[in-house]
């Protein structure tokens, strides 16, 4: 019974950690708490498609990078109306002539857990294991 309070401790501290990092990641302060939920399902996502795509029980530690990297890509992605958008360019005059370009918004969507992991089968290869 101690082992399994030990190891649930261990993965409470290590997504404690994450947090801290990914808040630093996303240029959110450390003491905002407002987004700790949303920063924690991120997580808790990422984790979960990588130890699902790699068949692990665990993440391993070397791919802590990776995790905070997927973590942020993916909050980025699901919540960009946090984060402010580049001016575009609609038109250029110069003298008597005017340019005009499309006002097409960019946008990057967060697909399901298996199209988003394809983003990063390369890094993840590595540790992928064959299921019997």
């Amino acid at each position: 019974m101690n082992c399994l309070r030990q190891a649930s401790f261990a993965r409470r501290h290590q997504m404690e950690t994450y947090l801290i990092k990914l808040k630093s990641l996303l240029g959110i302060l450390v003491d905002d708490t407002s987004k700790d939920g949303r920063l924690s399902f991120a997580l808790g996502f990422v984790t979960d498609a990588i130890k699902s795509y790699c068949n692990l029980t665990e993440v391993p530690a070397a791919l802590e990078n990776l995790v905070l990297q997927m973590a942020e890509d993916y909050y980025r992605s699901k919540y960009s109306e946090e984060f402010p958008q580049a001016q575009v360019v609609q038109s250029v005059k110069r003298g008597d002539v005017t340019t005009t370009f499309g006002a097409a918004k960019a946008s990057v969507k967060a697909g399901p857990g298996a199209v988003f992991v394809q983003n990063y089968t390369a890094q993840l290869n590595a540790f992928r294991k064959l299921r019997w």
